[in-house]
C-alpha cells in the first residue's frame, strides 16, 4: 500500500485510493466497495483494479485483511506505551537476537546460499515494509557477483511469471503472513524452488513452499512482531549475506 502510495503521481486514480485506506483504515472494515468508490470518485473497476495490484482478488477479501492491520496498530500502541519503552525495548532487541543467532546457526542456512548459487536466477518477493532491507541486501550481492531480482506488489510478481522457471529461486519474507496470505494463489502457480520466512504458522503454506523457516519457535509471542520488520530482518539478511561472502572467499582460495 505504502509502495503504491510513494510511486504515483499526486492526483492519479492509485494514489488518491492508496492514501484513502491508509487514512482511513480503521473504518475500511465497516465500508463496502460502493462507499469506496463514491467517496474517491472512481468506478467500481477501479477500486477492483486497486486490489488486484496487491494480490487480493475482491474489495471484500482485502477488507478482510485490514482486520489484521488494525490487530497490529493495537500491538503498536501496547509496545510503545509507558515509561519505560527503551528497557523493553532493548529486552526484547536481547532476546530476539539470542533466539535467530540460534535458528540461523544451523547447517540448514547453508542450503539457502547454496539454493542461490544453483538457481538459473534469485528473486525475493517481500512487503514494501521490509523493501528497505531487501534493497540494502541486492546492492551488497551485487557488489559481489550476484544478482537478484526484487517484487514488492502483485503487480511487479506478475510481471517477473513469464520469466520464471523450474531453475528458479523465489524467497519469500512474510513477517506476520499477511504478504504471503495475499500473493498465495500466484505461488501455487509459478514454477521454481520457493522458501518462506515468517513468524505465521499456516498448513496452506506447508502445501505452496518447499521450505519454511520461522522467524521464532512456536508459542513464543513475547517479542513484539513490530522488532522483526527492522532488527530481525537485517540480522538474517547479514548473515545470509556473511555465508554468501564466505562462500565466495573460499572460491577464490581454490
Amino acid at each position: 500500500m505504502t509502495h503504491i502510495f510513494n510511486e504515483n503521481q499526486i492526483g492519479s486514480a492509485d494514489y488518491e485510493l492508496a492514501k484513502f485506506f491508509l487514512k482511513n483504515y480503521a473504518s475500511i472494515s465497516k465500508m463496502n466497495i460502493y462507499d469506496v468508490a463514491d467517496q474517491n470518485h472512481v468506478s467500481r473497476a477501479t477500486v477492483r483494479r486497486f486490489c488486484d495490484r496487491l494480490g487480493y482478488n475482491n474489495f471484500k477479501e482485502m477488507k478482510a485483511h485490514f482486520g489484521d492491520f488494525n490487530e497490529g496498530i493495537e500491538k503498536y500502541r501496547h509496545f510503545y506505551s509507558g515509561n519505560n519503552f527503551r528497557t523493553k525495548l532493548v529486552a526484547q532487541l536481547n532476546s530476539m537476537m539470542a533466539e535467530l543467532n540460534i535458528r540461523m546457526n544451523t547447517p540448514e542456512k547453508n542450503s539457502i546460499i547454496k539454493s542461490m548459487l544453483d538457481a538459473d536466477d534469485v528473486y525475493i518477493f517481500a512487503s514494501s515494509r521490509v523493501a528497505t532491507s531487501v534493497l540494502a541486501f541486492q546492492q551488497e550481492l551485487v557488489n559481489f557477483g550476484l544478482t537478484i531480482h526484487i517484487a514488492d506488489t502483485q503487480e511487479d510478481i506478475q510481471a517477473f511469471k513469464p520469466f520464471l522457471s523450474t531453475k528458479s529461486l523465489i524467497i519469500v519474507f512474510s513477517i506476520t503472513g499477511v504478504f504471503a496470505d495475499s500473493i498465495w494463489q500466484t505461488m501455487v502457480s509459478v514454477p521454481g524452488r520457493k522458501i518462506l520466512f515468517t513468524l505465521k504458522r499456516d498448513v496452506t503454506f506447508n502445501r505452496t513452499f518447499d521450505k519454511i523457516y520461522h522467524f521464532r519457535e512456536q508459542g513464543n509471542s513475547k517479542i513484539n512482531d513490530q522488532l522483526y520488520y527492522t532488527y530481525g530482518m537485517n540480522f538474517i539478511l547479514d548473515i545470509l549475506f556473511k555465508d554468501y561472502l564466505d562462500y565466495i572467499y573460499k572460491k577464490e582460495e581454490r
